[in-house]
């Protein structure tokens, strides 16, 4: 972090005060740290500069730490509070209790809502809960700022440490809103532990959360929520339905069709239900096209309506297909597939350029050659080639002649030391037919 020398103080300290932890660190382990800065002439101690200081307070040494804890106890430069509390971390016992005594007389409101960041930090440090005490006495009075925090483990963690001091509103308000789905957790999980809210957290708490407040509701709920966006919530309810002595795909055969009854009709559905993921193979919402597809992966995997949907002009649609098309040869043919390197969108190139790959080593090894003079795809074949190279370059099997001679032709652009991997396989698996 520091390299080359201690940074400007005034600077550093007007940033964010969780940076003296990284200072903290950089200067224990840095290269240029002083190791004879303090000398006793007279029985005194020389005067140190602000940088000798901060410098001291952090250093390997423990005599030096001591040291400057003593001077900082006493300074007025902005420093001291976040290198004494640094400190009040410290893995010396001594250093450790004479940095507390310091810190604490030095934390004002005002300063400690400003250290609420590194306080939040050093707690991490396993020396003892002396800082996460700290922090509980201080949040009381400064419960806004602790929360406004923009650390996401550290706002994870004030989350679940301020849960008794959040109001029901407050707490739904951050279940339902709040961009952290962990954050969204722990506190949809506090009102359901007292039996709150529940209804609302069902509608717009994180999944886990909804998957919860559902155990919690009737049977009419449960049944409601088979068709959940949620693939989380939609498994609850199956599941609840089955402990009922229900049938999920029952109930999904009976509803209009949306997104939620495809993707559960696909998840608990039959053989029989693939006529109807079938017939919306060609709804005009790719998200309905794409639920059909990953339905028909495993209900009826062998369907040949899938294959046509390679050449989807959606990108999600698509990327469905690959999977459903990978290990089924029979489904889609190599000239096929070929055929859609040249098409026009760039993801159908791209997902028939994987379904060749996963063919045989050599429509791999063609494939990538075919593709290296490509300006969107050239990058990607290059890499594999040299996958190929390093990890798989041992071939046995044999490509038809007319493959390997497509194969010898393409050669002449490859990266050198491919080609001659290449020709050497190749002229092997001539050999080997001979």
């Amino acid at each position: 972090m520091f390299e080359t020398g201690l940074p400007d103080l005034d600077a550093f300290a007007a940033g964010d005060v969780r940076r003296w932890a990284d200072f903290d660190v950089a200067v224990r382990r840095a290269w240029w740290t002083d190791q004879n800065w303090y000398r006793f002439p007279g029985g005194e101690l020389v005067p140190l500069s602000r940088e000798k200081l901060a410098e001291a307070a952090c250093h390997g040494n423990g005599r030096m730490r001591e040291v400057a804890v003593e001077r900082l106890a006493v300074s007025a430069d902005p420093e001291a509070v976040p290198l004494l509390l640094i400190r009040s971390v410290d893995w010396v016992a001594a250093i450790r209790e004479r940095a507390r005594e310091a810190a604490v007389a030095r934390l004002d409101s005002a300063t400690l809502r400003a250290m609420l960041p590194l306080i939040c930090v050093l707690r991490r440090r396993q020396v003892d809960d002396w800082m996460t005490a700290l922090f509980r006495r201080a949040l009381p009075d400064h419960l806004d700022a602790a929360l406004a925090i923009d650390d996401r483990d550290i706002r994870r963690w004030v989350h679940s440490e301020a849960l008794g001091r959040l109001s029901r509103a407050r707490l739904l308000d951050i279940a339902v809103r709040d961009h952290d789905f962990v954050v969204r957790a722990v506190c949809g999980n506090a009102l359901l532990d007292r039996g709150e809210c529940v209804e609302e957290l069902l509608a717009a708490g994180a999944p886990k959360v909804r998957m919860r407040a559902l155990t919690l509701l009737g049977p009419d709920a449960v049944v409601a929520h088979l068709a959940d966006r949620s693939s989380a919530v939609r498994s609850m309810a199956q599941a609840l339905v089955v402990k009922a002595g229900g049938n999920p795909a029952a109930y999904y055969r009976a509803m209009h069709v949306s997104f939620g009854v495809l993707a559960g009709l696909g998840e608990t559905g039959t053989a029989a239900d693939a006529g109807l993921l079938e017939d919306r193979l060609t709804d005009e919402r790719p998200r309905i096209r794409r639920a059909a597809v990953r339905g028909l992966r495993r209900i009826a995997p062998e369907s040949a309506a899938v294959a046509p949907l390679l050449t989807d002009p959606s990108p999600a649609v698509t990327r469905q297909v690959v999977e459903f098309l990978r290990g089924k040869p029979a489904l889609v043919g190599v000239p096929a597939l070929r055929e859609s390197l040249a098409a026009e969108s760039l993801h159908t190139r791209r997902a028939a350029a994987a379904l060749l790959r996963d063919r045989d080593t050599w429509l791999r090894l063609h494939t990538d050659l075919t593709l290296l003079a490509d300006e969107a795809l050239g990058a990607d074949a290059e890499q594999d080639l040299h996958a190929w190279l390093h990890h798989t370059a041992a071939t046995y099997t044999t490509p038809s002649p007319a493959l390997a001679a497509e194969i010898e032709s393409l050669l002449p652009p490859a990266p050198p030391q491919v080609a001659r991997q290449l020709r050497f396989a190749l002229l092997q698996t001539r050999n080997s037919r001979d």
